[in-house]
């Protein structure tokens, strides 16, 4: 590919500072949590396309299941972040613990005290389910229309195309090819074989800067500053040339998803609210009202909803893309061929896409969010 034009990457994360001038931690709640060792090993084992662009549909459906755990483990990893910051002095614990005690036991006082607490007759379930499944399927005609992307998921496209681009230069600052082995990557520009000799050698220069006597700190500390400006540079410079590979991937995942949720996604709303209401058991969690999903069912309908969703966006958009790289095969090296499988961008479309949902629904007076999960997507957000 040419390097002519070539436009500045966004800014990858900043390199590793001195411990001397490094800025202190944000709040626990506002850290983006690092996947846990399984994740990486899911990414590390999930299939991958073949040279050529073409990946089989058993292998798409197991890149949706990669992906829908990649979410699971995510929000998990979320919970225990949002937990700590909650933790407070022992006294208001303690009153903390005494009122949620004293409200499940009125909350359970009144299930015994209505005839509705039991689980409705089949013929009344079956029904219950036929509403759900009708109501729902309207709320989600509002948002996936044919022919015409909602505002809010245009909106949400372009928070997805910068994850990706994220993801995208992630991958491109590792050496080695996912889901190959750990087969090396071939080094294809001067900036990218420094910038790996750099950082393998990292802790070894630092050491030896460490060793050497000086006459003032400042020359210690300027020696390190040099150093990581270096290297900046050359990572820089080294992404600078892989932008041509990222804009062309952008515009083939943007064009695939505006095409399925205009397209592909809205004939198929009825079948899918059907599936979730039936997999979430929504009609045996009701509460009073017939027409809405309680918060206690939340869980349950997220679990449901997100696993459908993935498993049929993941296969029609993963070959949309395959597609398209296929058309313009030159353009692409190897290792760029393979990222467009990684489950890390389903995954994050998933949680874009799906949190846009809820909050639309919830909006809509059809979906009540538990209070904690709500304050999590305020913390986080």
């Amino acid at each position: 590919m040419s390097d002519k034009g070539k436009l500045p990457p966004p800014l990858p994360p900043p390199p590793r500072s001195s411990p001397s001038t490094s800025p202190p931690p944000p709040p626990p709640a506002r850290i983006i949590p690092k996947p846990p060792p399984t994740s990486r090993k899911m990414q590390a084992t999930a299939p991958t396309p073949s040279p050529e662009g073409f990946m089989t549909t058993q292998a798409k459906m197991s890149l949706a299941d990669i992906a829908l755990q990649l979410r699971d483990e995510q929000l998990e990893a979320r919970v225990v972040l949002y937990k700590a910051e909650l933790e407070t002095n022992s006294e208001l614990d303690a009153i903390t613990q005494q009122v949620i005690k004293e409200l499940q036991s009125l909350q359970k006082a009144a299930r015994a005290s209505q005839p509705h607490s039991r689980p409705p007759p089949t013929a009344n379930r079956a029904q219950l389910e036929t509403e759900l499944s009708e109501s729902l399927k309207e709320m989600l005609s509002r948002i996936f229309r044919p022919g015409k992307l909602a505002t809010t998921i245009e909106r949400k496209l372009g928070e997805v195309s910068k994850r990706f681009a994220r993801v995208f230069f992630e991958s491109e600052l590792h050496d080695r090819i996912r889901g190959a082995e750990g087969e090396a990557k071939t080094m294809r520009y001067a900036e990218q074989a420094l910038y790996h000799a750099l950082r393998r050698s990292e802790q070894e220069i630092f050491a030896a800067l460490d060793s050497y006597a000086y006459s003032q700190d400042h020359a210690k500390r300027r020696a390190r500053e040099q150093y990581l400006l270096v290297v900046k540079g050359l990572r820089n410079d080294f992404l600078a040339r892989t932008t041509p590979e990222l804009n062309a991937l952008v515009k083939y995942l943007n064009e695939a998803l505006s095409l399925y949720f205009t397209q592909e996604m809205p004939p198929t709303l009825g079948e899918l609210a059907w599936q979730v209401v039936k997999e979430a058991k929504l009609a045996e969690a009701r509460t009073g009202m017939t027409y809405k999903i309680s918060a206690s069912a939340f869980s349950a309908f997220r679990t449901a909803f997100e696993k459908r969703f993935l498993q049929k966006l993941v296969p029609w958009v993963e070959e949309e893309m395959l597609k398209r790289v296929r058309e313009n095969t030159g353009e692409f090296r190897v290792e760029t061929i393979r990222f467009v499988a990684d489950p890390v961008i389903f995954s994050d479309v998933c949680e874009v896409v799906c949190d846009a949902i809820y909050d639309m629904l919830y909006n809509d007076g059809f979906l009540d969010l538990p209070s904690d999960w709500r304050a999590r997507l305020t913390a986080n957000g």
